[in-house]
Formats: structure tokens, sequence, C-alpha cells
């Protein structure tokens, strides 16, 4: 009867002790999980948006709540290692959160130097986001071109390669609309508008390789 007791005790003293093997495995295991997610976020391009910030966010998360459930099991080489990858991710977060600032900026100034080049060529807040000319008609479609060609004419100088870009798009927009109203016009404004549009075509040859010359000038001093 004792060699049996002796046995039992043996018997749940090893399953005790693969019972917290087997604990701290597992924990160890879901520290790799972390640190390696860690790692991974590390060496993938980053995409400095406040969206992907939040899908890298739960990922973390999600990896740190399994890890937590069975940190009591840690030992203490793996302990350390969580804790230095907690640190990791920190100092991950901050610089992560610092960029997405500075891309929301720059985003926020390309933006404005849109939407003010946009107002100073066609009437304030009439060409918004979709690049849309609904607000031209036969009627009004003379006078949208003399103001845009005449305004162009005047700030040629001014104008940056990035500006010219946009006034290209701007313009391809206003002639997109001409042809969907093309029907509708007097002739004499059809005669009007061609001699604009051949005006437009000489300013802008003439100066969009000049404003490159002038940023190269520039970028050398």
């Amino acid at each position: 009867m004792k060699n049996i007791s002796i046995l039992v005790s043996y018997a749940l003293l090893i399953s005790v002790l693969a019972s917290c093997n087997n604990a701290s495995q597992t924990a160890k295991k879901d520290v790799e999980n972390l640190s390696q997610y860690v790692d991974s976020v590390n060496k993938v391009a980053p995409e400095y948006t406040a969206s992907n910030w939040e899908s890298i966010d739960a990922g973390y998360q999600s990896r740190l709540a399994e890890m937590q459930i069975t940190e009591a099991e840690l030992k203490e080489e793996d302990k350390a290692k969580a804790e230095e990858t907690k640190s990791q991710y920190e100092t991950l977060k901050v610089a992560y959160k610092e960029k997405i600032k500075d891309a929301e900026e720059k985003r926020s100034k390309a933006n404005n130097y849109r939407y003010i080049l946009r107002n100073s060529l066609f009437e304030e807040g009439k060409v918004g986001d979709e690049i849309q000319f609904n607000f031209v008609n036969a009627k009004n479609i003379h006078s949208v071109y003399e103001i845009f060609v005449k305004t162009v004419d005047n700030k040629k100088d001014n104008y940056t390669r990035e500006d010219w870009d946009e006034i290209k798009v701007l313009y391809e927009g206003l002639d997109t609309r001409k042809n969907e109203i093309e029907k509708d016009l007097a002739s004499s404004d059809n005669m009007k508008i061609a001699k604009l549009k051949l005006k437009f075509a000489t300013i802008r040859a003439l100066n969009r390789g000049g404003a490159k010359v002038k940023e190269n000038e520039e970028a050398k001093k």
C-alpha cells in the first residue's frame, strides 16, 4: 500500500511538472509570436496612414493579450524578452505617429495648394476634389476659358512644374466639358475659344520647361 501511495504521488508530481513545463513552453511561444510580429512590422515597407496603423496595432494588441494570459509562467529570460519587445513596439509607435502626422500635414499642404490654384483659375469653390465642370454651360464657357487663360498668362512666371501639371489636368477637364456641350455652343464662341486654346498651348509650351530650369537652378544654391 505504501509503495502504491509513493507511486501515485510520483505520478502526480510528474503530471504537475509536465503541466508547468507545457505552460512555460506555451508562454514562451506567445512571447516569440509577439516578438516576431514586431520584427515583421519593422521589416515591411511602412505606409504612414492612420488606418494602416490601426491595423498594425490591432495585430499587436491581440498577440499581447494572448501572451498576458500565460505571462505568469514565463521564465526570467523570456520575461526580459517580452519587456524588450514591448519597449521596441513603443519606440515603433512613437516613430509611426510622428511620420503619420508629417504625412497628413504634407497631404494637407498639397490639397491647399491645389485649392488655391483651382480657385485662382475658376470661381472659388467651383472645382472640387472630383474636378467636375458641371457649372460650365454654353452661355458661360467662353468667359470661363477667357479667365482661365488670362490668369495663366498673368502668373506664368510664378508657376512650378507641379503647378503646370495641375493646370494641364484642369485644362483637360474643361476641354472635356466643352466637348459635352459642343452642340449648344454659338459658332462665334467656338471661334473665340479656339483662339484662347491656341494661346494657352503657346504659353504652356514656352513656360513649363522654364519652370523646371528655374527649380534646378534654385536647388543648386
